[in-house]
């Protein structure tokens, strides 16, 4: 009755603080930044609290201790976002500035100027939109630099995941202030993104309140906001402090009574923070972080647990904070007076009967510490789920550093060796365990495991150890100085963990001995090929698409392998959602659109052909990457013709939500019954029937309509058989969930299934859809179908380039690993021909492909007709071969699904498919040119 009680008084104080809701911020901000703000109110803020704290202890608010335990007068500390928890905006423009040949302190003055009129004032206020507000940025920085300057790039960038991580120390710092049971708070000048989203990339978890300028309509250094944040904080100036890196900012807090710090740089700023408060702010234990939402653990029921346990009633509060790292099973740190513990437990949820066993691990850990073997002690197992909501065990707190990187990076030399002799040192004592003694032999089911690749992979162990004998054995001495007098090898010989080596190889070629853009870009005529010749904006997305392959990508492909082998294959990987959502907050993200098809920039980045070639290079390095950046066809095909001939309806129907990553999208033209690559075959009719068409017809190889996001099909067929030959073909576009339309089976190619898109044969049967839904017009079907494959014409060629790369990188390290009939391949002639082969081959085919992208730039696609058949007869032929020559040194490992190179050859060789018709093609063009 009382927590009834409580939510009426919460019901009631929501009512009254919504009355006071200014319908003019309403209709500004719309009702959910309406609602933010109505949240971080005082007097709703104080009803909360006071419900958190007497009913629902142990939860986010109710955790915290109200009361001061720290050495000064002091109750809450106030955080600037920029220069204090994140890069200031000047620090990031300094490093952008240089990489971009802007004069030094261009994007400075441009955000000083005006003073409060300024456009980043202003725009800080949202008194004017992102688009308004970099179009008067541009014509700033333009002006002060005497040069064009691409601050769309600079925008990017300072909103880019890769500059928006907060300093560590501040992190360590406020959980540390939140421990001590002080207030915490935010004091932001900011703005909104174009998605409508105000820009916070911070874990709102960390503060009490959060004052934003864009929200609130005032900046600092205006002393409204310093009364709004102490007003929602409910406390006095002289109980507070705030940190900022800006003079005026300091001096408008200062002259309220608040304590300021000049913040020079984040470490300094943290240790006068320290004085004043009287605590340590920097934590003694390392890689942890407040626990997350969703990884909450009961306080009251733990501690009384956890005394209970020990046997005595220590004093002081039960501390509950989780590392940062790690898989499976949550982990803890838990601190109760003067222990220290580890706790782990199950993830919530509903889980596999046998999946994330805590019991077992702790029995193996406790037999292991038995055998004396170097890992914590365990303390206890508790399988009673009433005391966090799972089972859970308990082990000693060992300090020490956590080295994420296998390098590791930053030590000395002989740091490192020093970690890797330990690190054998206490595997060799665990693997030396007798099982038996341990009372380990039943641990696990005398039986194969579920991997039919674990037997092969436990043998592992002997190859590497027979491999590094072969070395000094036969004349490996002389190869292993020859590879550490360039740069020696990182990483496994398991191709899908990804060496850094491996994959920087594509990335790194350079044709040019100048990062001066000028003249490649003096001219539109220029032909740039080399990623150095790029526009500083399109050589930054660049840079910015291949660090987001190296740490998100590459390193993830295995375990996307295995879901595509899963029984959950047919469902979309919850990983690629989420790395979908990374690429969109990082801006890559529809980069395909060509310029000439979205001039305003509307839909897409407003790539060139040649600018997009080369970033489609790198993202063909991977199978799974097109679809991450939402540059995967058919959908990329589907998103042009629609931006090319969709009505204004269809676009808002299909086009936004394919654009956004909602949807998905399929192509229905090819036929069982004809010869589909000459279009006019097709044979499904199309006929009107009481404001209706109606479709019936049979087709197969349907990339993608399997997929359960597939919402949309765009149907190929004849509307009238009796017009002129190249007039009878009308396309639509076909809701899936409409009646009529049933897959018979999925299709195989080579044995792969291709989840969760495949490809599908269908029936079409009596499938009405209304009139609207046609594109263009009847009759107008082929003509959608050339521009449909306007620049999607190279597309796959673009990504072959890339794929092509990743192959001859893979073949180069698996020949400088291997031994065959007394030396290592490296030195086999066959193997060097194969090597040099591919590469020259490769150079040729990325030429052409750059040309072709080229001369649709200049000329148009029509005039580019030869080019682009030239280029894909070239490019699949060019790739199969050079995939064929890795493939055969891996051996019979090339055919295998531990490596790309199966899935590459399968891909590569569907696309062969059209290469006598592009033969005849070039053959037709080059005998009209000469004659």
């Amino acid at each position: 009755m009382a927590s009834q009680g409580v939510r009426n008084d919460l019901a009631t104080e929501q009512q009254t603080c919504l009355w006071h809701v200014n319908m003019e911020s309403h209709n500004r901000l719309g009702p959910n930044m309406c609602l933010r703000r109505l949240l971080q109110s005082s007097q709703l803020q104080r009803a909360w609290r006071a419900a958190f704290l007497k009913h629902v202890q142990g939860r986010h608010l109710g955790a915290r201790r109200w009361t001061h335990s720290g050495g000064g007068p002091y109750r809450a500390v106030i955080f600037d976002m920029g220069g204090v928890l994140l890069p200031s905006p000047g620090s990031v423009a300094t490093e952008w500035e240089v990489q971009n040949h802007i004069p030094s302190g261009t994007i400075v003055k441009a955000l000083i100027s005006g003073g409060e009129n300024g456009p980043w004032m202003k725009f800080m206020r949202a008194e004017i939109t992102t688009e308004d507000f970099l179009q008067e940025f541009e014509r700033l920085c333009s002006e002060i630099s005497k040069t064009s300057v691409p601050v769309d790039s600079f925008f990017s960038l300072l909103t880019s995941e890769r500059v928006t991580k907060q300093f560590p120390v501040m992190t360590e710092a406020i959980i540390q202030i939140w421990a001590k049971g002080l207030q915490t708070s935010v004091l932001s000048n900011n703005f909104y993104l174009p998605n409508g989203k105000s820009f916070l990339p911070l874990d709102w978890k960390q503060f009490d309140v959060v004052v934003e300028s864009c929200m609130e309509g005032v900046c600092k250094p205006d002393p409204r906001m310093y009364k709004l944040c102490l007003e929602r904080l409910s406390r006095q100036p002289s109980e507070s402090i705030f940190l900022d890196d800006l003079g005026p900012n300091l001096k408008a807090a200062a002259s309220l009574g608040i304590h300021t710090i000049k913040v020079h740089d984040p470490e300094t700023a943290v240790k006068e923070l320290e004085t004043l408060l009287g605590f340590p702010l920097r934590m003694a234990v390392p890689n942890i972080r407040l626990v997350r939402k969703t990884m909450e653990i009961p306080k009251d029921s733990l501690e009384k647990y956890l005394k209970d346990l020990l046997g005595t009633q220590p004093t002081g509060p039960l501390e509950r904070l989780q590392f940062d790292h790690g898989q499976s099973n949550p982990t803890y740190y838990v601190k109760l007076a003067t222990h220290q513990l580890i706790l782990r437990k199950k993830p919530p949820g509903t889980l596999l009967p046998s999946a994330h066993a805590v019991e077992r691990e702790f029995r193996m850990m406790e037999a292991l510490v038995n055998a004396g073997a170097h890992v914590p002690k365990v303390c206890h197992l508790c399988e009673d789920s009433s005391i966090v909501g799972n089972p859970f065990y308990l082990m000693e707190y060992c300090p020490g550093l956590i080295h994420k990187d296998p390098s590791p990076p930053g030590l000395e030399p002989s740091q490192r060796r020093a970690i890797y002799t330990a690190m054998k040192r206490v595997l060799c004592k665990i693997h030396s365990v007798d099982l038996k003694a341990a009372g380990l032999e039943d641990y696990r089911k005398h039986r194969q495991a579920s991997s039919a690749t674990v037997k092969q992979t436990g043998k592992l162990t002997e190859f590497m150890c027979n491999l590094a004998w072969d070395f000094p054995v036969k004349e490996g001495f002389r190869v292993f100085k020859e590879m550490l007098a360039t740069k020696p090898l990182m990483g496994s010989h398991h191709s899908w963990s990804r060496p850094q080596s491996l994959l920087r190889t594509p990335g790194t070629r350079s044709y040019v001995t100048s990062t001066d853009s000028s003249l490649a870009h003096s001219s539109k005529g220029a032909l740039i090929f080399s990623p150095e010749g790029l526009s500083p904006r399109v050589r930054e997305l660049y840079q910015r698409l291949k660090e987001f392959m190296e740490r998100h990508v590459y390193p993830v492909e295995p375990e996307l392998q295995r879901h595509q082998a899963s029984a959950e294959r047919w469902t979309p990987s919850p990983l690629v959602e989420d790395l979908k959502e990374k690429a969109k907050a990082e801006g890559l993200w529809n980069l395909f659109l060509p310029l000439e098809t979205d001039p305003e920039k509307k839909y897409g980045a407003g790539l060139t052909n040649v600018e997009y070639a080369h970033l489609c290079e790198v993202m063909g390095t991977s199978l799974y990457a097109p679809e991450i950046f939402n540059c995967s066809a058919p959908d990329t095909g589907n998103m042009e013709l629609l931006v090319r001939y969709g009505t204004e309806e269809q676009k808002a129907r299909w086009l936004i939500p394919l654009l956004e990553g909602k949807a998905r999208s399929c192509f229905a033209m090819t036929e069982p019954q004809v010869a589909s690559s000459d279009a006019t075959n097709i044979e499904s009719s199309i006929r009107e029937e009481d404001g209706f068409y109606v479709i019936s017809g049979h087709k197969w190889w349907i990339t993608g309509i399997l997929d359960p996001r597939c919402q949309l099909c765009v149907f190929m067929g004849k509307t009238d058989p009796h017009a002129p030959r190249h007039q009878q073909q009308s396309m639509f576009l076909v809701p899936m969930d409409t009646p009529g339309i049933k897959i018979i089976r999925p299709l195989k190619v080579y044995g792969l299934e291709d989840a969760p898109g495949g490809h599908g044969e269908v029936l079409f049967e009596q499938v009405r859809v209304p009139k609207e839904n046609i594109i263009l017009g009847p009759g107008r079907g082929l003509e959608i179908l050339l521009g449909r494959l306007g620049s999607g014409r190279i597309h796959h060629c673009m990504r072959l380039i890339g794929c092509s790369e990743r192959a001859l990188a893979l073949m180069k390290a698996r020949v400088k690993s291997r031994m065959a009939f007394g030396k290592p391949l490296v030195e086999q002639g066959t193997v060097l021909a194969d090597i040099a082969l591919s590469r020259v081959e490769i150079e040729q085919a990325r030429l052409l492909v750059l040309k072709a992208a080229h001369v649709m730039d200049v000329a148009g696609n029509k005039a580019a007709a030869l080019d682009i058949a030239m280029i894909k007869m070239v490019a699949p032929s060019m790739a199969s071969r050079v995939i064929d020559r890795a493939i055969q040194v891996f051996g019979a490992a090339g055919l295998s699904s531990d490596h790309p190179l199966a899935q590459f050859f399968v891909g590569v060789r569907v696309l062969r498919l059209a290469d006598q018709v592009h033969q005849r093609a070039v053959a037709k063009m080059e005998l009209k040119h000469r004659s």
